[in-house]
């Protein structure tokens, strides 16, 4: 393919056409092709998209230099671009070419339509600029308006009207969506499903901006688009005074709630319980029960919004739900006849409906039962089982003869098997004889030995050898205890003893141990004594029980 061929809008065209080319804002249905400079296909649209790919040119995502050149494109025309690799990069193709390598677009006009307007996006209102508007604003809903209409192959008039009330003045519903989307001066084609309208936007009046207006004022404006709204209501043009309610609720929203009142509250049911009875009238029940739900959640005990919300119910078939409302209504306003009557209504709609019901359920069982009964005519007689067994019965189990017979054919047979079966046991064991088994070793357990006990030998306690007590020098003195005498350093006399001169006699030798000899003892100031320096050399072991004590004080002896 030789580049050279390309414009320097780098488009080359293979196939004019004539025709209207697209809007700015619309969309177009082409067949695409991608290839290389040397002819190699990538992708080709029309196996994806075989009625053709459509694109929105106001995306993003579409290069802008294709965008320029589609829009100069009409229907029918095909045409090359050459695209920079580089320029590929981020774009809706999305492609990794080679290095050094641009990307060759074919593209064919198929066909293309205008901005899709309506409201649910299905494709019913399409918008084609003729020619572009010159403000920045734009209508808004009950706002005046004036604008130059021309239906089909009409001739073209100019009307002023409200926003929300062009049907009062021919000016279609369709119409009234697009001059919403127009600026000032601005003419376009609208396309429909059944017309096309040519329409011009010479003048409307801008929405009023409330930011930084007092509450006031806001307040001020909301209660006259309330009273328009009850105004249009009164004769019966129920889609403007919906548009007048909802936004007396959006000027109402746009404050701030630490600034709304008690009357601000007060308005906001008013314009929810306006705006329920509107929808009772347009037969939108689902937006009535919506609605006086909100009432209720700011009053429970609003009459009117009980009433009406019950009225609803009763429309959809929620007759328990209406009965609900009713009461509570009964019970806040017992006097209210109108409530009284439409709880009957709704008792008597909810028997109809349990009536309807249970004669439905009735019709579906017999339904049923003659369906089973047509069945069971349509069926065969049912047999016994005797019947059954007798049919089904081999000719070999008919009587008791062929059954002996059968029986020993049976009998000759398991024999039969059961003796190849012995036969190839016997075979397979010849040829693979069973290996011998080693015995394992069984570990030996140690002996146990038993020693006999003969005679049981008395343990004696270990005997008790007295204490020898050191060397007694000079100075040393004995703190007796309960138990034995040890020797003890002594600052000023004892507790046990009473300070007193007092004279021990010696214990009876009858008494005493024979490793514990008696020996005189004199108690002086507290301190005791032993008398002899051969004892004292020698060392006595002395001991309470050995020593009488008189002296004054407590007595030791039991200690």
């Amino acid at each position: 393919m030789n580049c050279s061929q390309y414009t320097p809008l780098q488009k080359k065209v293979i196939l004019p056409a004539i025709g209207e080319r697209p809007p700015v804002n619309g969309t177009v249905k082409i067949h695409i092709k991608q290839m290389l400079t040397d002819g190699t296909v990538l992708s080709n649209s029309i196996n994806k998209f075989p009625t053709g790919h459509e694109i929105d040119l106001t995306n993003t995502h579409v290069l802008s230099s294709l965008v320029d050149e589609l829009l100069a494109m009409v229907p029918g025309e095909v045409s090359q671009f050459l695209c920079k690799g580089e320029d590929v990069k981020g774009s809706m193709f999305n492609l990794s070419l080679p290095p050094g390598q641009d990307l060759v677009l074919e593209v064919e006009m198929l066909d293309w339509y205008g901005q899709d307007i309506s409201p649910d996006n299905d494709g019913s209102l399409r918008k084609v600029i003729i020619e572009e508007g010159s403000s920045r604003g734009k209508p808004c809903w009950t706002g005046k308006c004036t604008c130059k209409l021309q239906k089909n192959d009409s001739p073209s008039e100019e009307i002023l009207f409200r926003l929300g009330d062009g049907p009062s003045y021919g000016v279609p519903c369709p119409v009234e969506v697009c001059l919403l989307t127009m600026q000032r001066n601005e003419s376009c084609r609208l396309v429909t499903r059944s017309d096309t309208y040519h329409v011009t936007l010479t003048a409307f009046e801008k929405e009023k901006q409330l930011y930084g207006v007092p509450i006031g004022e806001v307040m001020r404006q909301a209660e006259e688009l309330k009273v328009r709204g009850n105004n249009a209501y009164k004769v019966n043009k129920l889609r403007l005074a919906q548009l007048y309610y909802e936004r007396c609720l959006a000027y109402i929203e746009s404050t701030s709630k630490v600034e709304q009142d008690d009357k601000c509250t007060e308005l906001v049911k008013t314009c929810n319980l306006n705006l329920a009875q509107v929808y009772m009238k347009k037969e939108n029940y689902l937006k009535v029960i919506s609605y006086s739900t909100t009432v209720l959640w700011m009053d429970r005990n609003s009459v009117k919004a009980l009433y009406r919300r019950a009225m609803a119910y009763d429309l959809q078939g929620f007759h328990e739900e209406a009965m609900a409302d009713l009461n509570r209504l009964l019970d806040v306003d017992s006097n209210n006849g109108e409530a009284m009557r439409l709880l009957t209504a709704v008792k008597g709609h909810q028997k109809e409906k349990s009536e309807k019901e249970r004669a439905s359920m009735k019709a579906v069982f017999k339904q049923i039962d003659e369906q089973n009964a047509k069945d069971a005519a349509d069926a065969e007689p049912v047999k016994s089982v005797w019947e059954e067994a007798t049919e089904t019965c081999p000719e070999e189990l008919a009587t008791e003869e062929a059954y002996k017979v059968y029986k020993e054919e049976i009998d000759q047979e398991e024999k039969k098997r059961k003796a190849e079966a012995a036969a190839r046991q016997a075979e397979h064991e010849a040829a693979n004889p069973p290996k011998k088994k080693k015995k394992r070793k069984k570990k030996k357990k140690p002996a146990i030995t038993e020693v006999p006990i003969t005679e049981m030998e008395e343990i004696k306690p270990d005997e008790v050898k007295p204490e020898v007590v050191p060397e007694v020098d000079e100075g040393m003195t004995y703190e007796i205890t309960a138990e034995k005498t040890f020797v003890n350093k002594m600052d000023g006399g004892g507790d046990l003893l009473k300070k007193t001169n007092s004279t021990v006699p010696a214990a009876d030798t009858a008494n005493t141990d024979a490793a514990s000899p008696s020996v005189p003892m004199e108690i002086t100031n507290g301190e005791v004594n032993v008398n002899g320096k051969e004892n004292q050399e020698n060392g006595v072991a002395v001991k309470l029980q050995d020593i009488k004590m008189e002296v004054d004080g407590p007595d030791l002896n039991g200690c």
